[in-house]
């Protein structure tokens, strides 16, 4: 429980009557009344969530194809978050499952440009992370030339299809009860390019890496034609939003444009990949939602908005979750970071492909206002709600409020109480009366772009937190609550901004 500091008083009562005293059993009556009142509306949201949450789950509106093909392909489309800028030394080294990459590595040869080259050529090798040297991809560095590399070197390293896919396939496995699927095998590639706006990316008016996509998949197809195999494009993953946040290289931070570029960025890709092979279900297009530490311009949730509305608005679109809590090197994820949210998105893959459910993250639904005090509603995957420290930097770290930030007509407003009044439902007390109706943001960047709210998600990862000094990771990334331990796969809760209804009996 979060409380603002009070200080001690005094309070003194004028001896008692026998009336006194009665009125004062009535009043006590009264207000345990009101406190059983209380507590019987919030039982009751916090069931109204939770029918909610499972029917959301069990009733998708939409479903990608399932894992039908021979070969089922996964891409990795973004910019330097996608590509795993930074994420060295890597650490899934050796194959832990039957998964597959086109090539030595499941990026490009080319660090940019139009052409999608797989390392060593198009063939399917057995999956596993790999480091890049920058100024020549097609050369891959031993861990004695990761060691040497200086602090902030941008060679590209483990990335997150590499962690995705061997917890899916665990899962996958786990779910049939068998130890390898030959028949039904997951490919994965990775086409993205460090440092673009999505204007840059999208398939008019960009640099034209758009096309490598496209390539990934007529090579990778090639490849399954030639063994007179089946082949399905099965999933995009989407981690790109730091240059629209920041106004760089054509990046414009506002959520309709973003919306709008994104929308269409993913129908071409459709159109051009999976359409084009005649493929009649639509991949799956999972993201990630952009921390709100980069939206430096004017401090707008903008970016992180559009992708979670577009998530709710458009058929098989998944927001996986955000990638604030993880531990990361600044701007970019450190290897282990990397794998940790790959880990995340191959349990999202898991619920929506393999299953064949629906997901949304840790996300709210409804809040009322009523007085000083707030009640916010979520979606939450595996109740109760919960709250932790991040990792910011290598360090976990508190964050003030939890994350959270209330505006109202005079101003910011002092927080005095946050707890989880129910599995689904949160309580906000404030330290003044409200002017007008209140704005609530979560993770924004006036919060770094972190909190600290989850849910108890038990599943357990397929990876463990690994600490390599012998291959350049720094003293502070010996972090004992995480080396040797698989990481914690709890849903975090995405940045959000919204305003409460007026009255705590107000209706959804």
């Amino acid at each position: 429980m979060l409380t603002a500091d009070n200080q001690s008083r005094r309070t003194f009562l004028a001896p008692r009557t026998p009336i006194a005293y009665a009125f004062s059993g009535l009043l006590l009556s009264g207000a345990a009344l009101l406190a059983h009142a209380d507590e019987q509306a919030i039982a009751a949201r916090d069931a109204q969530n939770k029918r909610w949450s499972q029917q959301m789950i069990e009733q998708p509106k939409h479903q990608p194809p399932a894992l039908d093909a021979k070969y089922n392909h996964i891409i990795t489309f973004g910019q330097s978050l996608a590509s795993a800028a930074e994420g060295w030394p890597a650490l899934s080294k050796k194959p832990g499952y039957d998964n597959l990459m086109l090539g030595d590595a499941t990026r490009s040869a080319t660090f940019s440009g139009d052409r999608f080259v797989p390392v060593g050529g198009a063939a399917f090798k057995p999956l596993q992370a790999v480091v890049q040297l920058k100024r020549d991809p097609k050369v891959l560095l031993d861990a004695e030339a990761v060691a040497q590399l200086e602090a902030q070197a941008q060679e590209e390293g483990e990335s997150v299809e590499v962690g995705a896919l061997n917890m899916a396939r665990r899962l996958y496995l786990d779910s049939k009860g068998i130890e390898a699927d030959p028949e039904h095998l997951l490919v994965a590639s990775n086409a993205a390019t460090s440092g673009r706006s999505i204007a840059q990316l999208s398939k008019v008016g960009g640099t034209h890496e758009y096309k490598r996509v496209l390539q990934a998949v007529d090579q990778a197809r090639q490849v399954a034609q030639a063994d007179d195999a089946s082949y399905t494009l099965s999933a995009l993953f989407w981690l790109q939003g730091e240059y629209d946040y920041a106004e760089v290289q054509g990046g414009i931070n506002d959520k309709a444009t973003y919306k709008k570029m994104l929308r269409q960025l993913r129908n071409d890709l459709n159109e051009d990949t999976a359409k084009a092979i005649g493929q009649k279900r639509m991949p799956a297009f999972i993201s990630y939602q952009t921390d709100a530490k980069t939206s430096v311009v004017d401090g707008s949730l903008d970016i992180g908005l559009a992708q979670w509305e577009l998530a709710q608005e458009e058929p098989n679109w998944y927001l996986a979750g955000p990638v604030y809590p993880y531990v990361d090197k600044g701007t970019h994820l450190s290897a282990n970071g990397y794998r940790w949210f790959g880990q995340m998105l191959g349990k999202v893959f898991h619920q929506v492909v393999v299953e064949q459910r629906g997901w949304q993250p840790l996300s709210p639904l409804h809040a009322t206002v009523e007085g000083r005090e707030i009640l916010m509603d979520f979606h939450v995957p595996h109740p109760p709600l919960a709250f932790s420290e991040p990792y910011l930097g290598h360090k976990a770290q508190m964050i003030e409020n939890y994350g959270f930030v209330i505006t109202d007509d005079k101003g910011k407003v002092p927080v005095e109480n946050i707890e989880a009044a129910a599995d689904t439902v949160l309580r906000l007390v404030v330290g003044r009366d409200l002017a007008g109706i209140p704005t609530i943001r979560y993770a924004s960047h006036a919060t770094g772009g972190a909190g600290e709210l989850h849910d108890s998600d038990p599943t357990v990862a397929d990876a463990h937190y690994e600490y390599l000094p012998d291959e350049g990771m720094p003293e502070e990334a010996n972090i004992e609550a995480l080396v040797g331990k698989p990481y914690p796969l709890y849903n975090w809760s995405i940045a959000f901004e919204l305003k409460p209804s007026q009255g705590h009996d107000s209706a959804r």
